[in-house]
């Protein structure tokens, strides 16, 4: 009779967790498109995604330590949680030419200018923060395409924004 009760409750459990994740993840999602940007600033409004706001605002070109194009892509990220969070736990970005993601740079010549600083730094409730993220280039001349998103979600909801590199 026991085994019965526990397999009861364990039953119960399981459908009660399934309903909540049909339930939370049945919203309907969509893309937010920020318009097609060149590597001048092209600042749109910021787009709310989950508890944070994001803008994807200008692209620039710049070199790595060895001579190779990279793009640096500048956020705008704005906390409207009531726990601090930074850009890199708040969110998942990713570049694409051509269809193919680029991998991120990490080392820059000292000519840059470039604060990849900002991507760790924690920031309180109604704080904005410009993030730069380097990503090396497949080629120079092929368009960016730029994706957000929320990184820990049950929505599919992102923002995109595509940039032509002007060399």
């Amino acid at each position: 009779m026991r085994r019965n009760k526990i397999f009861s409750f364990i039953m119960v459990a399981l459908l009660l967790v399934v309903f909540c994740v049909f339930a939370i993840g049945s919203g309907e999602s969509s893309t937010k498109e920020q318009g097609k940007g060149k590597t001048e600033n092209a600042a749109e409004s910021a787009t709310e995604l989950g508890d944070y706001n994001v803008e994807i605002k200008s692209c620039r070109l710049a070199k790595d330590y060895e001579g190779k194009a990279v793009a640096i892509i500048t956020y705008g990220f704005t906390n409207n949680a009531d726990d601090p969070a930074s850009f890199m736990f708040a969110f998942e970005h990713q570049v694409y030419q051509n269809g193919v993601g680029l991998n991120e740079a990490y080392v820059l010549a000292e000519n840059a200018n470039y604060a990849e600083e900002n991507q760790t730094k924690e920031i309180k409730k109604g704080a904005t923060l410009d993030v730069e993220v380097a990503y090396e280039l497949n080629d120079t001349t092929t368009d960016l395409e730029v994706e957000v998103k929320e990184l820990i979600s049950f929505s599919d909801d992102m923002v995109k924004k595509t940039f032509s590199i002007i060399e």
